[in-house]
This record gives C-alpha cells, structure tokens and sequence, in this order.
C-alpha cells in the first residue's frame, strides 16, 4: 500500500484480527469518504479518550478536547474537522453552547451530542436541534448519527 491510500481503507481491508472485538468494518471503501476527521469533547477525560479510540479503531482521524473551549481552538487549528462529537454537561460552556458556536462559526461541521443527565425532551424546546444519544453509547451507533 503506498502512502497516498487512506487510512480508511487500510482499515475496511485489514482482516477482522487486525480491528477490536467487535468493531465494525466499513462496508465499502467509500463508508467514511465524508466523514474523516471528528473532534471528540468530554470533560471526563477517561470517557473522551475511550470515545477517541474506538472511532479511531473504526478508521476515523480524531482530535480530542477536555471542554468546549479547548474544542472551539482546535476547530480553528484544525480547520479540516468534518463533525464533532460532545458530552452535553460539561463545566463552563456546555456541550449545547459549544453546538450552537460550532453551528454559527462552522455550518458545514456536523454536531453530535450525548449525555447520560440530558433528557432529550429538553434539547427539542431549543431552536436548534442537534442529533443526541443517551449515555452509556454503543460505537455503532455513534457511527450511524456522525454519517447521517
């Protein structure tokens, strides 16, 4: 394989050893040709890097930030941040604070909160509406509200 292969399709062609227990495969070459890179925010640090790890596994570039505010810088660093993935209760500015910032700095950038406090009646009230899991997450279905 030479360098210019993406790393996603090094992951979809390896064999199932190679991947975690129970990660899934992308299903064609092109699965992630949309989504490539996401930024992970958790202020548990422990959850945020597991989250990080697991997408990484599944063929996704991942950048990690600890709150929204370190998540808004590495959006300006980056710059090529397809979706962001973030704990909805966090200290200081919240996960659906740092959704409407990224919204209003960064339309094209995908949101996908979670949260095992939110009840998701309450983001439904809000004038923007984010796609929202429920903690404890299962990967797959991670993978399902990032690509939608």
């Amino acid at each position: 394989m030479d360098i210019s292969t993406p790393r996603w399709y090094s992951q979809a062609a390896s064999p199932p050893s190679d991947r975690m227990p129970g990660m899934p495969r992308a299903a064609t070459p092109g699965a992630f040709a949309l989504l490539r890179k996401v930024l992970v925010v958790d202020d548990e640090q422990d959850l945020a890097d597991m989250a990080a790890a697991l997408l990484d596994a599944c063929g996704l570039e991942v950048v990690v930030a600890y709150s929204a505010y370190d998540a808004l810088r590495a959006l300006e660093r980056e710059g090529d941040i397809d979706a962001v993935f973030s704990d909805v209760v966090m200290p200081g500015m919240t996960g659906l604070q740092l959704a409407d910032a990224v919204t209003a700095l960064y339309p094209k950038v995908k949101v996908v909160l979670a949260s095992g406090y939110t009840v998701p009646a309450l983001l439904t009230e809000r004038e923007r509406h984010y796609l929202f899991t429920t903690k404890p997450y299962k990967i797959d279905t991670i993978l399902t509200l990032l690509r939608t």
